[in-house]
């Protein structure tokens, strides 16, 4: 159990993942209720994202400041910790979103891309700058 507890706390950025879960369950649940007053279709687009928010969210927050901190040129490193979680996540949610479910996938979709392309873009330049203040980039 252990093992799991530090695997868990190693890949995955916990806080990021449960904030990013509550904000995205709300969001994509008032998308898809409000195109079609489908409690149960929206509530199960609502979950599916949050619980992938949850865990792939915390995921590509986490591979994000691991790319940033990776790299030794600043705008390279900042460049790829933005693209490529980002990628990885739209691909992702649009899959999890086309399954049944989702009256409005790509809308759902929509919203992800909205939020984690600036997200991670932050992410890298926050995780960049504090390592900067412990002198490891000059």
């Amino acid at each position: 159990m252990q093992t799991i507890i530090v695997f868990i706390k190693k890949n995955i950025d916990i806080k990021m993942g449960i904030a990013g879960a509550v904000v995205m369950a709300v969001i994509v649940f008032y998308i898809n209720y409000h195109g079609s007053r489908d409690t149960l279709g929206a509530s199960t687009a609502a979950l599916k994202q949050g619980g992938y928010t949850f865990l792939f969210g915390g995921i590509i927050m986490r591979m994000s400041e691991r790319i940033s901190l990776a790299i030794s040129v600043n705008l390279i490193a900042i460049a790829l910790a933005c693209i490529i979680p980002s990628a990885i996540s739209i691909l992702l949610t649009y899959g999890l979103h086309s399954l049944k479910g989702t009256p409005k996938p790509l809308q759902s979709t929509l919203v992800t891309a909205f939020f984690v392309i600036p997200s991670t873009l932050i992410w890298a330049f926050i995780q960049r700058q504090k390592k900067k203040k412990t002198n490891h980039y000059q």
